[in-house]
């Protein structure tokens, strides 16, 4: 059995490989005519282009890996099959689900192979397509940016946090307003000071005023320096946007953290850090989806007729996969139904289809 495996898996793997980089050299051409006249008006050299151009390649593979997946497995298997090897499995009294397995277990691995090139390979590639594209294309200086205005900052118990001026580098604000809430949203406490410092792992106000509510009266007093408690570091009080692809899971996870602590759902930061997750299964899915198909469902479709149903179930998967994203995006579906109920769907629609195959 080891050698039939190995026969299957390297006939997958060489068309796997070679239909993932093709896909991903066309999407180089095509890009670089996209961009040329971007490439021509910054009097781009050759060397810069192809920095550019090719840091960008290992997201493009990631974007096509399920449809070489997909396309990999129609003509290894069918190229089985059309050779009679499949038959020569059957009358050798090897079971086809074998085979089947085999393939599901490829699927898995690809999609093991797509998630860690998310954490590892991803965020790198692209953070330095933005480095070539910035510094060396357009000439701009990429600097860290420190002083922010105009934050609010969600706290903990009842409390939110307003900031006129804020220096991560200095690590000072201005301009602070803390209030606090009861469970009725009720006002039961108000600091307001004109300058706070980031010292001992804590923010220290300076020369403000404490204001504490009960009924329609309230006590206030003076202090010239006041713990305010808030932990939060200068750095995570700054909310700086980022790009999905350039985040791996752990700074992805603490982006959606600091996003909820400015208040805001973060939901379709939920919703991609869930589909990263539910991608792993996705080429699983693909692989059950066409198998019944390149197997020709028992011989009872047409090779070319099996090809083409196998295409459109595909990309009628991929098309659920955008449709719950947008159900989520508005609060239709949870981020965790948007991003994992296609898998639920056709693993379901797999699992039939499988046993409508011929042993």
């Amino acid at each position: 059995m080891r050698i039939l495996y190995f026969y299957v898996t390297k006939q997958f793997s060489r068309i796997f490989f070679f239909t993932a980089f093709a896909f991903g050299f066309i999407v180089l051409i095509s890009e670089l005519f996209r961009q040329i006249s971007f490439y021509m008006e910054n009097k781009t050299g050759l060397i810069i282009i192809a920095q550019h151009l090719f840091s960008n390649i290992p997201w493009w593979i990631i974007q096509v890996l399920p449809v070489a997946t997909l396309l990999a497995l129609l003509f290894s298997l069918g190229e089985l099959a059309k050779r009679n090897e499949i038959t020569a499995m059957k009358a050798a009294g090897i079971n086809l689900w074998k085979i089947i397995t085999l393939f599901m277990i490829i699927g898995f691995i690809i999609g093991l192979g797509d998630f860690g090139a998310r954490e590892l390979i991803i965020p790198k590639t692209t953070y330095f397509n933005e480095i070539v594209k910035k510094e060396k294309i357009q000439k701009q200086e990429i600097a860290v940016k420190t002083e922010f205005s105009n934050l609010i900052v969600s706290l903990q118990n009842n409390a939110r946090l307003s900031v006129g001026y804020l220096n991560t580098k200095e690590k000072i604000m201005k301009d602070i307003i803390i209030e606090k809430y009861s469970d009725n949203f009720i006002l039961e406490r108000l600091v307001l000071a004109p300058e706070g410092v980031w010292e001992n792992k804590t923010w220290m106000l300076k020369d403000g005023v404490v204001r504490d509510f009960e009924n329609d009266l309230w006590k206030e007093f003076y202090f010239k320096e006041y713990d305010s408690g808030i932990k939060l570091k200068p750095e995570d009080i700054a909310l700086k946007k980022m790009r999905y692809e350039m985040m791996n899971t752990y700074d992805f996870q603490k982006y959606i953290k600091q996003l909820r602590i400015f208040g805001q759902t973060a939901l379709k930061e939920r919703i991609a850090l869930n589909i990263r997750y539910a991608s792993v299964f996705s080429h699983l899915v693909v692989m059950m989806i066409g198998i019944p198909f390149a197997l020709g469902l028992g011989n009872k479709l047409g090779k070319i007729l099996s090809f083409t149903l196998a295409l459109g179930a595909a990309f009628t998967y991929w098309g659920v996969q955008a449709i719950t994203q947008s159900l989520g995006e508005n609060y239709m579906l949870s981020p965790f139904m948007a991003a994992w109920l296609p898998n639920f769907i056709f693993f379901i629609i797999g699992i039939y289809l499988l046993v409508k195959v011929k042993k």
